[in-house]
């Protein structure tokens, strides 16, 4: 599984990060929206249901996996 973001459209809620802090963190610029960054985008098959459901409750839908 790969998992990328749509930073364009991503606004750091911090759902992702919530759900599973293994693949994702959120920086709070100075300025600006919440920044989230995938750390790891090819996680273990271990943390499927973690990245599902980081994906599933994201408010505005930017988390993308391939399978």
């Amino acid at each position: 599984m790969k998992i990328s973001i749509d930073g364009d459209l991503c606004q750091g809620h911090s759902v992702c990060m919530a759900e599973c802090p293994e693949v994702f963190q959120v920086t709070e610029p100075q300025d600006g929206y919440p920044v989230v960054t995938v750390l790891v985008s090819e996680p273990a098959e271990a943390l499927r249901e973690k990245v599902t459901m980081a994906a599933k409750y994201c408010p505005n839908n930017v988390i993308i996996i391939e399978d």
